[in-house]
């Protein structure tokens, strides 16, 4: 089965693997079926990346693809290790994303409260706290 018909579907980032018009995920070199498991109203199934790493797929959303930080230049926040800052105010949370976003980094939304911009940043300890974005440019681009 080296070549894929137009009914298969290729699973990205794990180049072995493809979803058969029946839903099932065969590993193409040993022509296996791969078991099927189902979850939140979707099938799922376990697959090794590219890399050799075990990973989740969901047959809805065929990739196990990861990815990395845009190419700028960032700083980490201090006191919020977990995250970085670019100089025009996006904050990434690079480190600890957890299975939601299957390791790979984020970007972190911002909150209007009053007339401040504020964000959710969380310490190496876990707790959660809601700090202006103001404070974290000032501390983290004292130059600007």
């Amino acid at each position: 089965m080296k070549k894929l018909s137009p009914k298969w579907v290729p699973i990205k980032g794990a180049s072995d693997y493809a979803i058969s018009p029946q839903n099932y995920v065969y590993n193409l070199k040993t022509i296996k079926k791969m078991k099927r498991y189902w979850e939140n109203l979707k099938d799922y199934s376990f697959v090794y990346d590219d890399e050799g790493k075990l990973r989740k797929v969901c047959h809805s959303n065929p990739t196990v693809e990861t990815y990395g930080l845009p190419d700028e230049e960032m700083r980490i926040i201090y006191d919020y290790p977990d995250y970085k800052v670019t100089a025009y105010g996006a904050v990434w949370k690079y480190r600890k994303t957890g299975k939601r976003y299957r390791g790979n980094p984020f970007l972190v939304a911002k909150k209007d409260i009053g007339e401040k911009k504020y964000i959710r940043l969380k310490t190496e300890d876990g707790r959660a706290h809601w700090v202006r974005m103001e404070k974290i440019m000032k501390d983290t681009y004292p130059e600007h």
